[in-house]
């Protein structure tokens, strides 16, 4: 099972899962009342913590543990395959490693009858609690048992009545892996405890001070005054020694800090490989919308002045039919002028119609020279348009060569020409350079650059995630750093404590050795007086001796919850790391998909 799971559905756990169980065998307690969360757990001997004490001296709650309520939507990727694989794989090695009596296996637990669900979840809650059993109907006992347990997710009684169905065995079996966890927990924490126990046998501090008061108060009761203060020294040398342990240790620490602290600050002042190249891709989808949009005006244009001209042309075809038609029709009329006898009449008719035929042929010219001029103005229009395509290829190539684009063999060409030429009339005349330059750039140009962008896009998503894992490096040593802090200043009070009571026990033996020289001299002069003397001062040690059994007692026990608390403040500050760190890789995965997103409708809006 992934990390990212794992510790998410450990949310609910109480005192009693943590602490009531000597063993695997049964000892988490099913209880009703609500409990705090593993953050303020209480120990076998003392009171729980309310939470973990920071650097800065004030407590807090892990944010991952003690919901006030349970929470509706369930995160866990249900129906994800790999998943489900996952939690099969985890259930099985929970079932072969802790004595399940049944054979199991991935192809039974893809599809397990009610039969196989309620052998595998009994077993679990005798795992729990081995005077747990399943009295009534299996469907209403399983929820019941589950929301004790403080499970954060509802169980419906209809996915119990259909076990192995494809719509409800995925999240009952989430929560077999949930209790599974659960009590794979409880065994570390088992573990945690004993390892605390051992480790405060060993303390070597505490060892070397307690025999330093027996021998002390052995030299004291001998009179060995020489003895006590070479106890007193080799004791005093000790802690010098240990204090420059800790004062060494306090050295490295701060300078192991202090770089990561510059550490830290260089990545955060200096401008981020993914902004970089996030303002390199704006750049450059910047310039591939300006040259799609130009591409797009100028291949409109193009198709308006073609669609001009060839009007004009048919108009000017026109217009000479209708010239070549005038003429036949003069030289008709001349024809039959010359063979018919002309009389007054006929002359007259022929002049008004000669008249005519020059207002028309006027008309015509005029008519001719406006279709040309029109034809010099698109011309022209066509020749300013051209200029303007030529522009735009210079500013084109420019921010090519500006972007290591061409030549071919450039850095980020990878093989490919983005070099175009543009040459506004072929040699016939016609518009079929146009047409090449516009299928250039839609055939060649613009998957390349589509290329070029998702390359970008890859990069970028790689640079993210470098900086999440940068960020997370970050955030440990930061905890580490936490967790040094607060070592540190243990160890300084645990030094000042053993220091005043050095010093207080100085004081004392002094005070002590002056009553004995003035006793030893009132015992010169009166024996009987040295005998009552002797038997008060038996009393007394035995006295002594008593107080001081009582205190390393007391000793024992304050550090035995003071060891505890650490633990469960270390496992407390664990969990809120697995939280954090899950966030994390939650917030990431939403802006990944967010960002593919964009790219996607940023590629659908250049296609369309």
């Amino acid at each position: 099972m992934n990390g990212n799971t794992r510790r998410q559905t450990l949310g609910g756990l109480s005192s009693s899962q943590l602490n009531s169980r000597p063993s695997t065998g049964g000892a988490l307690r099913v209880e009703n009342k609500t409990r705090s969360s593993v953050a303020g757990v209480p120990g076998p001997n003392g009171p729980k913590t309310p939470g973990r004490k920071t650097p800065g001296g004030t407590r807090r709650r892990s944010s991952i543990f003690g919901w006030s309520q349970q929470s509706k939507l369930d995160p866990r990727p249900l129906t994800d395959k790999q998943y489900l694989n996952d939690c099969v794989r985890s259930l099985i090695a929970y079932l072969t490693t802790h004595g399940y009596d049944s054979a199991v296996s991935p192809k039974t637990l893809t599809h397990p009858t009610c039969k196989d669900f309620v052998h595998i979840v009994t077993f679990l809650f005798k795992k729990v609690d081995s005077s747990l059993k399943i009295v009534g109907k299996m469907e209403e006992e399983v929820p019941q048992i589950f929301k004790k347990l403080k499970y954060p997710f509802p169980i419906s009684r209809s996915a119990l009545y259909a076990v192995g169905s494809p719509h409800s065995w995925p999240s009952l079996l989430a929560a077999l892996t949930w209790l599974v966890e659960l009590l794979s927990y409880e065994e570390k924490a088992a573990e945690v405890r004993e390892k605390s126990v051992d480790g405060f046998e060993c303390d070597t501090s505490s060892r070397d001070f307690f025999e330093f008061v027996g021998r002390s108060y052995k030299s004291f009761l001998a009179g060995d005054d020489g003895e006590c203060f070479a106890l007193e020294d080799e004791l005093r040398s000790n802690f010098e020694e240990r204090d420059r342990g800790v004062a060494e240790e306090v050295e490295r620490s701060e300078a192991e800090i202090e770089g990561l602290r510059s550490s830290i600050s260089g990545l955060t002042q200096r401008p981020t490989p993914l902004e970089a190249l996030q303002q390199k891709k704006a750049d450059l989808e910047s310039d591939i919308n300006k040259f799609e949009s130009l591409i797009e005006k100028l291949r409109e244009h193009k198709e308006a002045v073609e669609r001009k001209s060839s009007e004009k042309h048919d108009d000017l075809q026109r217009a000479a039919e209708d010239l070549r038609r005038v003429e036949e029709e003069n030289k008709d009329l001349e024809e039959v002028v010359s063979n018919q006898s002309i009389n007054k009449e006929d002359v007259t008719r022929m002049a008004q119609q000669r008249s005519k035929l020059k207002d028309i042929l006027h008309s015509l010219t005029s008519q001719k020279d406006s279709l040309l001029d029109a034809a010099l103005e698109d011309e022209a229009k066509f020749e300013k348009k051209v200029e303007e395509i030529e522009g735009a290829s210079r500013q084109y190539h420019a921010t090519a060569d500006r972007l290591q684009l061409i030549p071919s063999t450039a850095k980020h060409a990878e093989g490919v020409d983005f070099e175009v030429s543009l040459k506004p009339h072929s040699e016939d005349g016609s518009s079929e350079s146009l047409e090449a330059f516009a299928s250039t750039c839609k055939t060649k140009l613009k998957p390349a650059l589509g290329a070029l962008r998702e390359s970008y896009a890859r990069k970028t998503r790689q640079a993210g995630e470098e900086m999440a894992e940068a960020q997370e490096k970050a955030d440990a040593s930061e905890e580490q750093l936490a967790e040094k802090q607060e070592e540190i200043a243990s160890l300084g009070q645990e030094n000042q404590r053993l220091e005043e009571q050095t010093k207080q026990l100085k004081e004392q033996t002094d005070a002590d050795l002056a009553t004995k020289n003035a006793e030893i001299d009132r015992i010169r002069t009166d024996i009987q007086s040295l005998k009552e003397t002797a038997v008060r001062q038996l009393e007394e040690s035995e006295q002594q001796a008593h107080a001081l059994r009582s205190e390393y007692d007391e000793l024992c026990v304050t550090t035995t919850l003071e060891t505890e608390m650490v633990n469960k403040e270390l496992a407390a500050a664990l969990e809120a790391l697995i939280g954090h760190k899950l966030h994390i890789q939650q917030t990431l995965k939403r802006i990944d998909e967010q960002t593919k997103n964009y790219v996607e409708d940023v590629m659908g809006g250049c296609v369309v």
